[in-house]
């Protein structure tokens, strides 16, 4: 990853997945299915992805093997095959690689176990069977995860309010349109703890027409 786009990604972990909603507008896609083992997990970083064969995680495990720190691993698979994707061992790999999180379309398990080692992971649901290790998947190929298509190097940002993939080339844009949503943001709460009301602020009466 080119130190640019570490410095923009480091800006852009300032900020929440409803700011870069309101920064990046009502077409902007948010995957909202997948569903983080801690409410408290946020994810910003780069998307290493992965489309996995039904029910098999050995492409999993070789992109886990190539990842670089910072990177998200991305995880799609098509047929949701009745395995677990991920858990606790998968987990303290990615750790000790300083990952920044794991994205899996698909099932989890050790989910307790996951959650008291602090990593972010989101996930589909969660099943304990185990996933064979037999057949290749693709790695860094564009991949579908929800709602949301996902392309290698693509910054991802998730936390309990959804998921969101912004292409490299628009991250510096991003970051600027969501900074400033975030610095509105922080003007209209100092005005509420003044003691102003969001109706006032927001002059939200030119809005209501009079009844006849």
């Amino acid at each position: 990853m080119e130190e640019a786009q570490q410095v923009s990604i480091l800006e852009l972990q300032k900020f929440t997945v409803c700011q870069l909603s309101d920064a990046l507008g009502p077409t902007c896609p948010i995957e909202t299915a997948l569903r983080p083992i801690d409410p408290e997990s946020h994810i910003c970083g780069s998307a290493l992805t992965v489309e996995c064969s039904p029910g098999d995680n050995l492409s999993v495990h070789q992109a886990l093997h190539l990842a670089n720190p910072g990177d998200v691993l991305v995880v799609s698979n098509p047929k949701n095959g009745e395995a677990a994707l991920w858990g606790e061992l998968m987990t303290i790999s990615a750790q000790c690689k300083r990952l920044s999180g794991t994205i899996i379309d698909g099932s989890v398990r050790d989910p307790l176990e996951i959650r008291r080692l602090g990593y972010p992971v989101f996930c589909r649901e969660f099943n304990p069977r185990r996933a064979a290790k037999e057949n290749c998947g693709r790695i860094n190929v564009p991949v579908q995860i929800g709602t949301l298509s996902v392309k290698p190097g693509d910054v991802l940002v998730s936390d309990l309010s959804g998921i969101i993939s912004i292409p490299a080339p628009m991250l510096q844009h991003t970051i600027s349109l969501v900074s400033e949503v975030a610095r509105k943001e922080r003007e209209i709460k100092e005005q509420i703890l003044s003691g102003r009301s969001i109706f006032e602020i927001l002059e939200l009466g030119s809005c209501i027409r009079p009844t006849s």
